[in-house]
């Protein structure tokens, strides 16, 4: 552990989890909110989608100048104008305005986009390379943790002392997080060579980021497969099962807002095991790269089966809550497993825009998986909808592994066809 709480790790990561969860508690606390009111999961889904649809945007157009910033400083200007853009939302907390409540949710969700594609930027700007290979799968995973808590703690806020309360706690974590990231001393090498690669081959139009993302993506299978695996992780498993959680605890056991917190809490306990659990096995030589990909697949097998089985524990609350939680565990190894390959196979002057397709990629389709799913719930039913789940998530699964296999086979013909050539020129 003790590589764990060094002065930058520490700081850098503290902050990123206390802005992420400045930047998720608003959100599901008013979710959790609408659903408890309207009772219509289409309606929380929507403001699932407008948190998630700005990640589109920051994605393909500002994150080649991320790519080209000092992370420390941008991250400092973010958080400080989250924090101004959070206070806003006190003007739309009465029950007829939830179209400029989801209008600043949506602002404030272009805002924390960015800082989490300066947080990836920072991983090369604040560690050398041993450290960031070793930090990454961690340093992410202030995300999904952030959320789990930010829900878990959002819904007892929200009852006890109301949406006042929450936006100003939210308002106070981006001022938190700016003034601890000020204290961060990057590492000056690495910083200076990353601005430098950036800012020579960041040149070009408003898409240039984007384009570079994939041109990296066409010749590097191993980028692609990973950003695939981590846009499944976050939209087949993480959109839906938010969604579900959000209505399952008073549809199936009519546990209201307690129950809803009650599997927040779980998914933070598996995150963080799921989290330590593969850098217990990485750090000590298990998940070497020939294993990597059986160790995925049987992330994606697991983590199916279990959300596949969610339906047979309607009539209990702890089988229910147990499949979940060992879900969330396989999926969390999934998403650190691949954005670790991803970070470690990017180079550094392109991380913030491989990233960034990553997640316009990823979020955008969270918001439709989300609200899909949630039209699922409302017209088919709980179980026809997750089996509808499972389903996509095979095909998809499936579908991509032999894509990758004739990408490999292609490949190897290419690479030996010279060789051939030249022996029969030879001969």
């Amino acid at each position: 552990m003790s590589v764990y709480i060094r002065r930058n790790f520490l700081l850098s990561f503290l902050a990123s989890f206390i802005s992420l969860f400045g930047s998720k508690l608003l959100m599901i606390s008013y979710a959790s909110y609408v659903f408890m009111e309207s009772g219509s999961a289409t309606l929380a889904a929507i403001i699932f989608g407008a948190d998630w649809i700005a990640n589109l945007f920051v994605g393909l157009f500002a994150a080649q100048y991320i790519d080209r910033q000092n992370a420390k400083t941008l991250l400092i200007r973010l958080n400080a104008a989250a924090a101004v853009v959070t206070l806003l939302f006190l003007a739309f907390l009465g029950s007829g305005a939830f179209a400029g409540a989801v209008a600043i949710i949506f602002v404030r969700s272009l805002i924390k986009s960015a800082v989490s594609n300066a947080r990836v930027k920072a991983l090369v700007q604040f560690f050398d390379e041993r450290e960031t290979d070793m930090y990454s799968p961690v340093f992410n995973s202030s995300l999904p943790l952030a959320m789990a808590l930010a829900g878990a703690v959002g819904v007892f806020i929200l009852k006890f002392v109301g949406l006042t309360a929450v936006v100003w706690i939210d308002a106070s974590a981006f001022v938190v997080a700016a003034v601890m990231m000020a204290f961060v001393r990057p590492h000056q090498g690495r910083l200076d060579e990353s601005l430098r690669a950036a800012r020579v081959n960041g040149k070009g139009g408003l898409l240039s980021g984007a384009r570079g993302a994939f041109a990296l993506m066409a010749r590097e299978e191993s980028v692609a497969s990973a950003v695939f695996y981590i846009v499944l992780s976050v939209t087949a498993f993480q959109a839906t099962y938010e969604s579900l959680i959000t209505v399952i605890p008073e549809v199936w056991f009519r546990w209201g807002e307690s129950g809803t917190a009650l599997f927040f809490t779980f998914e933070s306990i598996a995150i963080m095991a799921g989290i330590f659990l593969y850098q217990f096995f990485n750090r000590r030589g298990f998940i070497t790269p020939a294993r990597e990909k059986p160790v995925n697949m049987a992330a994606v097998a697991a983590s199916t089966v279990c959300y596949a089985a969610m339906p047979a524990a309607h009539g209990n609350i702890y089988l229910c809550v147990a499949l979940f939680s060992l879900m969330v565990l396989c999926g969390e190894v999934i998403w650190v497993h691949q954005f670790k390959l991803m970070i470690a196979r990017t180079p550094d002057s392109q991380i913030s825009s491989v990233v960034g397709v990553q997640t316009a990629i990823g979020y955008s389709l969270m918001a439709v998986f989300a609200f899909v799913f949630a039209r699922g719930m409302d017209g088919l039913g709980v179980n026809n909808a997750v089996f509808a789940d499972i389903a996509l998530i095979v095909a998809l699964v499936v579908g991509w592994e032999i894509y990758r296999t004739r990408l490999a086979r292609s490949a190897s013909l290419s690479a030996s066809a010279p060789a051939l050539a030249e022996e029969l020129r030879v001969s």
